[in-house]
Order: C-alpha cells, then sequence, then structure tokens
C-alpha cells in the first residue's frame, strides 16, 4: 500500500477530522472555586495519507490538557504531561509526527498501518490544599496492539510539592494499611485469605505490593495498575479502592486535612 498526498486529500482529511486546517488548537475556559483554568487542545496529523479500498487514514497526535493561570501550577503540570522530556505540547506533537513521517520516507513511501497518540489530562480535584491530576494516553505505533496508561498525579497547594503515599499513611503504620488493601484486593479478585498470588499475578514474589500510582477521592483512595504491572495486556488495568472509613486511624494528620478538603 502506497501513500497519496494532493491538495484534494488534505481537503478531505479536514473533514474527515472535523478542523478548518491540518493542524487545530483551541481553548475552552473552565472555572473552579480554587483554580482558574482552561483547557487546550492540540491535533496535528501527517501529511502522508494510507488509502484502503474506499477508505483514507492518517496519523494524528490528539491532546487535551489544562493551563492554569498561576505559573507555579503550570510548571508542576509540565513535569507530568511531557513523559518524554518535550518542551511544549506542540514540540511532542511534532516529533511524533516528524518520526512517523521519517519512518514512511525510509521505507519509499510504502507502510501498512499509521500511527496514533491520545493524550488526556484532567483535573480530578481542586481544593485550596490538594490538586489531583489524572493523565491517560492510548497510543499506537505499529505491533499486534497499541499502549494505554493512566497515571495520577497529586499535589500540595501550599508547598506545590508532589504528594506520596508515605504523606497519607504514616510510615509505622504502612504494614498495617498493606494488609488491608490485600483483604480488599483478594475479594475483588475473588481470591480467598491462602490463594497463591503467583501466575496470574506478577506482584514479585508472589507478595502484595501497593501501586505507586494513587488518588483521593471523597470516600475512598483509589490504587490504579496498569497493564502489565499486575496482569497480562488481556486481563486490562486494575483499580483498586479502600474506602477511608477502614483505615481511618491509620491516616496522617496531613493525610485527614486532604481528604477533607475534597468532602
Amino acid at each position: 500500500m502506497r501513500f497519496h498526498f494532493s491538495l484534494k486529500i488534505l481537503v478531505l482529511s479536514g473533514l474527515l477530522y472535523g478542523c478548518n486546517g491540518q493542524n487545530r488548537t483551541s481553548i475552552d475556559a473552565l472555572q473552579t472555586d480554587t483554580l482558574t483554568y482552561s483547557y487546550k487542545k492540540i491535533d496535528e496529523h501527517s501529511n502522508y495519507f494510507l488509502k484502503e479500498d474506499d477508505r483514507l487514514d492518517t496519523t494524528y497526535f490528539r491532546a487535551k490538557y489544562p493551563i492554569f493561570k498561576e505559573g507555579k501550577i503550570n510548571e508542576l503540570i509540565t513535569t507530568i504531561i511531557h513523559l518524554e522530556g518535550d518542551t511544549s505540547m506542540e514540540d511532542a506533537a511534532h516529533r511524533f509526527i516528524n518520526s512517523y513521517n521519517e519512518y514512511v520516507e525510509e521505507n519509499n513511501g510504502k507502510s501498512t498501518a499509521t500511527w496514533n497518540r491520545d493524550l488526556q489530562v484532567d483535573v480530578v480535584a481542586n481544593t485550596p490544599i490538594f490538586l489531583g491530576i489524572k493523565t491517560t494516553q492510548e497510543e499506537y505505533t505499529g505491533g499486534a496492539h497499541g499502549d494505554h496508561f493512566t497515571l495520577y498525579s497529586n499535589f500540595d497547594r501550599q508547598s506545590s510539592k508532589v504528594i506520596t503515599i508515605n504523606d497519607i499513611i504514616l510510615e509505622i503504620n504502612k504494614d498495617k494499611f498493606i494488609k488491608i488493601a490485600e483483604q480488599y484486593f483478594r475479594k475483588q479478585e475473588g481470591l480467598g485469605p491462602d490463594d497463591s498470588l503467583n501466575g496470574k499475578y506478577f506482584f514479585e514474589e508472589g507478595k502484595f505490593s501497593l501501586a505507586d500510582n494513587f488518588t483521593l477521592e471523597k470516600k475512598d483512595i483509589l490504587f490504579h495498575y496498569n497493564v502489565y504491572e499486575i496482569k497480562s495486556y488481556a486481563e486490562g488495568n486494575t483499580e483498586l479502592r479502600v474506602p477511608y472509613t477502614i483505615f481511618k486511624h491509620l491516616i496522617s494528620e496531613k493525610g485527614l486535612n486532604y481528604i477533607n478538603s475534597i468532602n
């Protein structure tokens, strides 16, 4: 299959992707009780198109992410959305599209599939002391299947520092909390107290462990295990929620303040 590039195809691609030009950037305003921010959108595609039967396809990079009025907050967000060291989302888009274009050109204009990357960054909690961010990405760059992941990032608004699980659960109470979380995990997975965590699960030495990837919700603490972390790709992601009411006695004072601010 070869790629066909012409002005007519460019016009058609604009109709297919619902945009007026090759690249689209738009901002939708959003007001919150604490931080003010807008969502910015990036939509860029390759000039190489794959024609198969009556269908046209092309490689694209799409992203939607918040832009805050506070510069310090934007600096924090930058550290979590530019996972490959890019200085801006526009640079990330250009690099992704250029990589695909180079791949096509090195193969004399031939390819069997297009690439795509969809990046979504959402504000999931926004209080005077706590900011929760969810980053979701789906990507395909060839092969049997694509890649996808979800990352949660939690920030202390007053110190502008990342919140870790050690800020929520006192170190002296960590083992007690892990036992409680394992009980919820086993119940969720339909496992008995003595059933092995080897085989189906990828826990090191068959011992349950918490995901570093977590966030604070209104009623629960949420741990998110991405594909391949504790299960196969076919099994997908795993989410584990543990209610605050069960381990309230193990939560640090700082952790309680974060949780109370959400509620």
